[in-house]
């Protein structure tokens, strides 16, 4: 009796056990599922095509001759992640539609993961040489493109003109021009602040001294260091906007160089900031919530 007894209570427990391992493997295989999709959805749709961020920036500093002027900005390729050479087609296409005054590019041609091929240069250059701003175009230096050795020969055939650790006077519509100041890299340790900002001269003509002051930096917490030099508006790319842009999430995604400046823009100390989510990814070839993107600013005196 006491044996039918045991067995029956056996039968009982295991009878309660049942329902409760399949619930557990039914939520582990939802769970699994759901990231699962994320993943997908991160790798394979957050990671294609091209946003257009535009953004008017309105400044008491800027000539009325540049009332309207506008700038295109694009950053990070990292050919070879999850942005290729054969991406740069639509690149062109779009920032072509746009009909900037110029285009400035901040940095990172290449993936650190990735040897870019003659046949894949060639086709860079050929592209990059097609993008057609009214006045000109103008580029600094990456982090990456401190060791990849590709950056100087690709602006320079591309009719790029490289202001890493210098400036560029631009003239529009009139004698008092804008100035357009380019660090290179923070954390290859490449900027020169004395030879970038070494406009205005002390014996410089101040009768159409230029007082909009616009910087190129790779590295948006280049920010910090720039407090003395009444910096309008200052645009940068690197940080990628976290690549995983969900509150929490994105701040485990501490990079060098973009640990206190990494979203979309800031106002640090009258310094209108402007981070470009780049074009292609760094560590983990995903995007979440921060798509690639190109950016133009309008500028405007009122």
């Amino acid at each position: 009796m006491k044996k039918e007894e045991l067995n029956k209570g056996i039968e009982e427990q295991e009878k309660k056990e049942k329902p409760k391992r399949r619930s557990i493997l039914s939520k582990f295989i939802i769970l699994f599922l759901f990231f699962g999709l994320i993943y997908i959805y991160a790798r394979y749709v957050g990671t294609m095509g091209i946003q257009v961020r535009e953004y008017n920036i309105i400044n008491e500093k800027l000539p009325s001759s540049f009332d309207g002027f506008s700038i295109v900005q694009f950053s990070d390729l990292e050919l070879g992640s999850t942005f290729l050479v054969q991406d740069m087609e639509k690149l062109v296409e779009k920032v072509n539609e746009l009909k900037p005054d110029i285009v400035v590019f901040t940095g990172d041609i290449v993936s650190t993961q990735h040897t870019l091929s003659d046949e894949e240069k060639e086709l860079l250059i050929e592209h990059l040489s097609k993008m057609d701003p009214l006045i000109g175009k103008y580029s600094v230096k990456g982090d990456d493109d401190q060791y990849n050795g590709v950056y100087e020969e690709v602006m320079d055939a591309s009719n790029f003109k490289d202001i890493s650790n210098n400036y560029e006077l631009i003239y529009y519509k009139g004698l008092t021009p804008i100035v357009l100041y380019g660090l290179d890299s923070l954390n290859a340790g490449a900027q020169n602040f004395e030879s970038t900002f070494s406009y205005p001269k002390e014996d410089e003509d101040t009768t159409y001294m230029a007082s909009f002051r616009l910087l190129l930096a790779h590295e948006p917490d280049t920010v910090s260091k720039i407090g003395d030099y009444n910096i309008s508006l200052m645009l940068s790319g690197h940080s990628h906007n976290s690549e995983i842009n969900i509150p929490f999430l994105r701040d485990y995604y501490n990079i060098r160089g973009a640990s206190e400046y990494y979203s979309e823009n800031y106002n640090v100390g009258g310094t209108e900031l402007y981070i470009s989510s780049g074009l292609g990814t760094s560590k983990y070839n995903v995007r979440l919530m921060s798509h690639p993107s190109i950016s133009v600013f309008r500028l405007y005196t009122k």
